[in-house]
């Protein structure tokens, strides 16, 4: 992939390269954090660790976009084997019931560089790609309601608001992706 005229190279991030994904992560979201309008104690990528990182990279699929030896972008895939736990309401219950498991995407961060560039939908489309997200038919995640660029660009990828809940402080939605029952191909630019 090519942005700017710089090689962005997407991989499986490294154990070692947790510090540097941490501080990409810790950037973005508190760029997160003020544009959804969070109080500063509520997210947890805030403060996480670089073990907590590093346990992440070995325990779940975790993208990287780099340029060069620097991380520009990371996301998240984790197996799931209760979509229930995610369940805020009897609507979503009945909608979760169906699949048997699902992939939940996190610590989903762009540079702010290369923000608006491309990177973050192509990140996004290599995470619904994996196995992982294909194989159940649904992938989850959860965003700030309030923080509209982000709502907007989830549902634009094909998303769909299923619930939200407060108990964080802040409205949290609970965003779905059936790829079964959208044909798969919601995998635009």
């Amino acid at each position: 992939m090519e942005i700017n005229n710089e090689e962005i190279i997407i991989r499986e991030a490294l154990p070692e390269e947790a510090k540097k994904i941490r501080d990409l992560i810790r950037d973005a979201m508190e760029t997160y954090r003020m544009n959804s309008g969070i109080n500063t104690d509520v997210l947890e990528s805030l403060t996480e660790s670089t073990e907590s990182v590093k346990e992440r990279i070995r325990r779940h699929h975790c993208l990287v976009a780099m340029n060069g030896d620097t991380p520009v972008g990371t996301i998240t895939i984790s197996y799931c084997d209760n979509p229930m736990k995610y369940s805020f309401s009897s609507q979503t219950a009945r909608t979760l019931r169906e699949y048997r498991d699902c992939a939940y995407i996190s610590r989903f961060a762009v540079n702010e560089q290369y923000r608006d560039t491309g990177l973050g939908v192509t990140l996004m489309n290599e995470a619904l790609r994996m196995p992982i997200s294909t194989r159940s038919g649904l992938v989850l995640l959860h965003t700030a309601i309030s923080n509209v660029k982000m709502r907007d660009f989830y549902i634009n990828r094909g998303y769909v608001v299923l619930d939200s809940e407060d108990s964080r402080g802040y409205e949290r939605g609970l965003f779905a992706y059936m790829s079964d029952q959208n044909g798969g191909d919601n995998l635009t630019a």
